[in-house]
């Protein structure tokens, strides 16, 4: 995921973080989906999301309308939209979902495993009418093939829309794992660095100049194709796609992790980690450098990271714990050294197989909005 946060300008940059909200430990009333959540974004006044979900439905009433994989709600009330309802499926609905939502000029772009969109054809990506929810017919863009090459993760400018994911071709063009596109869904022809595996997280640094990619690779290589060890996050120039020279130090990540949600500050990237249960926070204000600040052993995988104002990080995913301490699928830690807060420690639920917890959290307006696996909060 991405943070779900779509700026006006490209070139905004912020000298402070926005003061961090108060967060409940009692959660809304809110409407849900009777499936997973892999995306929450905001835009005007509706938290749009997608996953892997068939109905919304209202928990008080029982009262619940079809939505497959893509739906919203309204921000304040958490009420679901009935006339909000894109269909996105595919010729095996086992394997079709929605991974990544992003807003750009004025669209929702949806990303993910499918193959249509209310009918019509549309491989792995789609934009769609915030307000009617109606594909826009310029935006056809063929990522990856028909079985394979998912998108897994979006991040917009005013100008482009990144993806990341398991795709080795858009549009008849090769890409590998990472591929940029102008707002109508052409493909930006000068953008093309590459990952030597799957891509699963997208990142824009604080001042926008450089977009961060997280997954599973350990090489990766900017427009010039030439390839450079890199541990699992790698940072290119928004613009060139030119190999940023960042780096995390060699042996700071094991072969086997997972780089699947990325939170930037000016002076920190922090990821959660599939694969050993991490969650890990790099430098950014040392140069190229990019020193291991700390690591976060959880008992179980950490699936997503937001930032919650300046100098708090919010994790989600399928952990009992957080650096010994007891915490149940989300926590509240501190930026400077990963230590949990005592003060926040509600407790995400599931039932049998529906217990993975947090895939994506958003801070929007004094709220943090929550998407996953789960059954219960608090």
């Amino acid at each position: 995921g991405s943070s779900g946060y779509s700026p006006t300008t490209s070139t905004t940059t912020y000298a402070t973080s926005p003061a961090a909200p108060t967060i409940n430990a009692t959660p809304d009333d809110t409407w849900m989906t009777n499936g997973r959540v892999y995306s929450v974004i905001r835009y005007g006044d509706y938290i749009y999301v997608g996953g892997k979900f068939t109905r919304v439905r209202n928990s008080p009433t029982g009262s619940s309308f079809v939505a497959t994989n893509l739906a919203r709600f309204d921000a304040d009330t958490g009420v679901g939209d009935p006339t909000w309802t894109p269909d996105v499926t595919g010729t095996d609905m086992t394997k079709t979902q929605v991974y990544s939502l992003v807003e750009a000029g004025g669209k929702i772009w949806v990303g993910g495993n499918f193959g249509a969109v209310d009918g019509i054809a549309r491989r792995n990506l789609a934009a769609v009418s915030p307000g009617t929810g109606a594909v826009d017919p310029n935006v056809d863009t063929l990522v990856g093939s028909e079985t394979s090459g998912a998108v897994r993760a979006m991040v917009a400018s005013s100008t482009k829309v990144y993806l990341g994911g398991g795709f080795s071709a858009v549009d008849g063009r090769t890409r590998t794992y990472l591929a940029a596109l102008d707002l109508s869904g052409n493909v930006d022809t000068a953008w093309k660095p590459k990952a030597s595996n799957i891509v699963r997280s997208l990142a824009f640094s604080s001042d926008r100049a450089t977009v961060f990619a997280g997954g599973i690779f350990r090489r990766a290589a900017g427009s010039d194709g030439v390839y450079s060890d890199r541990e699992s996050i790698a940072r290119f120039d928004a613009t060139s796609g030119a190999l940023d020279p960042w780096t995390i130090p060699a042996g700071s990540v094991s072969n086997e992790n997972v780089a699947v949600d990325l939170a930037v500050t000016p002076e920190r990237i922090t990821a959660a980690y599939l694969g050993s249960n991490y969650a890990r926070s790099f430098r950014l204000d040392n140069g190229n450098t990019g020193t291991m600040v700390w690591a976060d052993k959880c008992g179980g995988d950490v699936q997503t990271v937001t930032m919650l104002g300046s100098d708090k990080v919010v994790m989600g995913g399928h952990f009992s714990q957080v650096a010994g301490e007891k915490r149940t699928r989300i926590a509240l830690v501190n930026l400077s050294n990963g230590v949990p807060d005592p003060s926040w420690t509600p407790a995400v639920e599931g039932g049998p197989g529906l217990d993975n917890g947090p895939w994506d959290l958003l801070v929007s307006e004094n709220r943090l909005y929550v998407g996953g696996e789960f059954t219960s909060v608090a």
